[in-house]
């Protein structure tokens, strides 16, 4: 098992977590390859080396081209409060979508990259008093944070931790000035994350800011816990350095590691299930609104036929999701559903364990699932869809005919 630890005793942000997973071995040139395929012109990346208290590390900079430019303490921030010397784009969460989209990267880099701009969306809703879709990415929106963000979904799919965690979180205090004005740290979209995801949070006595929005979206995004180091075989670490100097080292450290014992086949864990019954809903709506939970990281969801008061046919909707999609699966059933209350409770679940492979076809190579169960002996092969259905229309052929080729294999 591959796990990452990410040690955020300076904060984190955007830039420093980019930086911090190159050091700890992702090959800058081929995620500079990868970012290419954004097909957003006008950008270069800097990769450097730099020490902080005697500590090295890396520091990646995002170059606009023929504008001045230079990232503000580590990464970017929504609504302007943020120190660029050049005018940024506005985007909605629609735009960027489209752009990650449209994209040629990675199924998982796109979904991960996705889920943590809607973070960010719906700290902002909540702050500003209007909804994730009429949310106006500033800083966020412009190309040097796209990159930021993008690029560590990228990075995070090329290492493929089957497991994330991370330390307490930690940001300074004082105050930041931005477009609206002077505002306190941690600032309000910081405060709004870590409150919809629950983790842990310490200020220290650092004055100036530690953690942005940025990085405070992506951790609350791949992190499943918040707390001290588990117990594991230390493998490699990288540290990613913000550009200002404080009383402390102003970096993040990325852990990676081996876990120490081996688990048992089957695998225990809780999860939270969300249901509501809605009488009054077309099939359209609620595919649309399955297609959005499950954008928003819900495990599952699944419609059951029920009949309510009255003997009123109704549909139920449930979702299964981790804690830290409870809000933004709350949010898509409040906006998109005529509901007017949800039902939520704990559940226990028993799991195989699984890992991703690659199986070679007479269509070519396809990624899969391997499960194993029984005594060890026993494997199961579920192929991705995405692929199959990619290789079905290159090839002109059934799709079924891609399912029994990996069967067959």
């Amino acid at each position: 098992m591959n796990i990452l630890y990410f040690d955020c005793f300076a904060g984190i942000s955007g830039d420093m977590t980019l930086s911090a997973l190159l050091d700890l071995g992702v090959d800058f040139e081929l995620l500079t390859g990868e970012l290419e395929k954004l097909h957003m012109d006008g950008w270069e990346l800097k990769l450097s080396e730099v020490s902080k208290h005697g500590i090295g590390a890396k520091h990646v900079d995002v170059i606009v081209k023929k504008q001045a430019h230079s990232h503000s303490h580590k990464g970017m921030h929504l609504f302007n409060h943020h120190h660029h010397t050049h005018l940024h784009a506005h985007r909605t969460m629609a735009d960027i979508t489209h752009i990650i989209d449209k994209s040629g990267i990675s199924a998982k880099a796109k979904y991960l990259a996705k889920r943590i701009f809607i973070r960010l969306a719906i700290a902002e809703a909540k702050i500003h008093g209007s909804t994730p879709d009429e949310v106006h990415f500033h800083e966020v929106g412009a190309v040097d944070s796209i990159i930021d963000i993008v690029g560590t979904a990228i990075c995070i799919d090329m290492l493929a931790p089957d497991k994330i965690c991370a330390s307490i979180l930690h940001d300074g205090h004082g105050f930041v000035e931005c477009q609206h004005g002077t505002i306190p740290v941690p600032v309000p979209a910081v405060t709004e994350v870590l409150a919809a995801r629950g983790a842990g949070f310490k200020q220290l006595d650092v004055d100036g800011e530690l953690m942005t929005p940025t990085g405070a979206a992506i951790i609350a995004e791949v992190a499943e816990s918040f707390g001290p180091m588990p117990e594991m075989k230390i493998v490699k670490t990288g540290y990613g350095s913000g550009t200002k100097d404080f009383s402390i080292p102003n970096l993040l450290r990325i852990v990676q590691g081996e876990p120490v014992v081996e688990k048992t086949p089957e695998q225990q864990d809780t999860v939270t299930v969300i249901e509501t019954n809605i009488d009054d809903t077309t099939p359209e709506i609620l595919g649309y609104v399955m297609e959005r939970l499950l954008e928003a990281g819900a495990r599952d969801v699944f419609f059951s036929p029920v009949y309510m008061k009255k003997c009123r046919p109704a549909t139920r909707i449930s979702v299964l999701c981790d804690e830290a999609d409870i809000a933004a699966a709350e949010q898509i059933l409040f906006s998109e559903t005529s509901t007017i209350g949800l039902r939520k409770y704990r559940v226990e679940r028993i799991c195989l364990p699984r890992k991703a492979v690659t199986v070679s076809t007479p269509y070519g190579e396809i990624r899969a699932k391997e499960t194993l169960y029984g005594e060890g002996d026993g494997v199961r092969i579920s192929v991705e869809y995405e692929d199959a259905r990619r290789i079905a229309r290159e090839k002109g052929i059934p799709l079924q005919d891609v399912y029994r080729a990996v069967k067959g294999s």
